[in-house]
């Protein structure tokens, strides 16, 4: 089985626990499943995280991705604040990335290391969705986009942030 394979048959998980996260984050009531939909025209805030996995030393990437329109609504809510910076709004698509990659490195990649997230505003969003699964979300009419794919051959992962550092042989010495 394939990669893309095994994140399309957790396609409905992936959507599920996109819904479940923001839901808990913004209000059930406010969360709706949006089945293709794309993102809008205008800004788009993006947070990436990559999983990596010692066993076939592969990288997976997590991206998460709404209009700026909606982030600012998200980090006002978030950050009980009226309008939150430019600063805030990375702070917050980057929190909302690591917390559904956290989820996604429990659901699909579980005993694997996750990145620290990094946050962007773009004028299209990512252009990779094609060679991953992308599930999105209805979030007060506008849409929240999770992808999930593997990092392509071209993605440079020496500039990933990595949190502390492990040697397997060091975690042994002291169990």
């Amino acid at each position: 089985m394939s990669v893309i394979d095994e994140f399309e048959e957790a396609r409905d998980d992936l959507e599920a626990l996109l819904l479940e996260v923001l839901g808990s984050l913004l209000g059930a009531d406010e969360v709706a499943p949006s089945w293709g939909d794309e993102l809008g025209p205008g800004p788009v805030l993006e947070s990436r995280l990559f999983i990596y996995d010692r066993a076939d030393d592969s990288h997976t990437i997590v991206e998460i991705e709404t209009p700026v329109m909606l982030g600012r609504v998200i980090a006002g809510r978030m950050m009980s604040i009226g309008d939150p910076s430019h600063e805030d709004l990375l702070d917050v698509v980057a929190e909302l990335g690591n917390i559904i990659a956290g989820n996604v490195k429990s659901l699909i990649r579980h005993s694997c290391r996750l990145s620290l997230p990094t946050s962007t505003v773009t004028e299209t969003g990512s252009q990779q969705g094609d060679h991953g699964v992308r599930v999105s979300a209805a979030v007060l009419g506008q849409v929240i986009q999770l992808t999930v794919r593997p990092a392509l051959p071209e993605e440079p992962v020496s500039d990933v942030s990595w949190p502390g550092s492990y040697d397997d042989d060091v975690l042994e010495t002291q169990s």
